[in-house]
């Protein structure tokens, strides 16, 4: 199976702000041959303006939307209200939330077809989603076509806020 190219997801999804997390769903979704309107993605994911997307309510979305899913994060001392629902959710979906993993885990994750969707940190100081497809030549790669030097994703992975939160999917 070919992973699809993120320029290929939906207009709507592509035109959102914070779009990350959806197409990363509608990406994960397409690979395993499962298809759902944009609107029902960004339901499912709860996409706001506001926040976009939070990983844990990615994890119950696609949880819903069919996969099965594993949660991944450091401890969160500052949780909001709205991200808190999407704890409740995860619970309520039967998908534990799990002690954040290393890069090595990750990848080994990623060689028996479970999907990591990585939180991470970008220049701009805000969080971005993105898929590991792989490595080549020690470098990492992302599902937007972009090669991460592996110690540039790990400090940006590890960056204050981002907790090495991950979700994987599968089926």
């Amino acid at each position: 199976m070919k992973f699809p190219e993120w320029w290929t997801a939906p207009e709507e999804l592509l035109d959102l702000d914070g779009h990350c997390g959806p197409i990363a769903a509608w990406s994960v979704l397409n690979y395993f041959g499962k298809s759902f309107t944009t609107a029902q993605i960004i339901s499912a994911c709860r996409h706001t303006k506001r926040y976009g997307v939070f990983a844990v309510h990615l994890a119950a979305g696609l949880k819903e939307l069919g996969l099965q899913v594993s949660f991944h994060t450091e401890p969160d001392n500052d949780i909001g209200s709205f991200e808190m629902r999407g704890y409740r959710r995860l619970k309520r979906l039967g998908v534990p939330v799990e002690n954040a993993i290393d890069l090595s885990d990750l990848l080994t994750l990623r060689r028996r077809r479970q999907i990591p969707i990585v939180l991470y940190d970008t220049p701009s100081e805000s969080g971005h989603f993105s898929i590991i497809l792989g490595t080549s030549r020690g470098m990492l790669r992302l599902a937007e076509g972009k090669l991460l030097p592996r110690e540039e994703f790990i400090a940006a992975w590890t960056a204050p806020r981002i907790l090495r939160q991950c979700v994987f999917a599968w089926v």
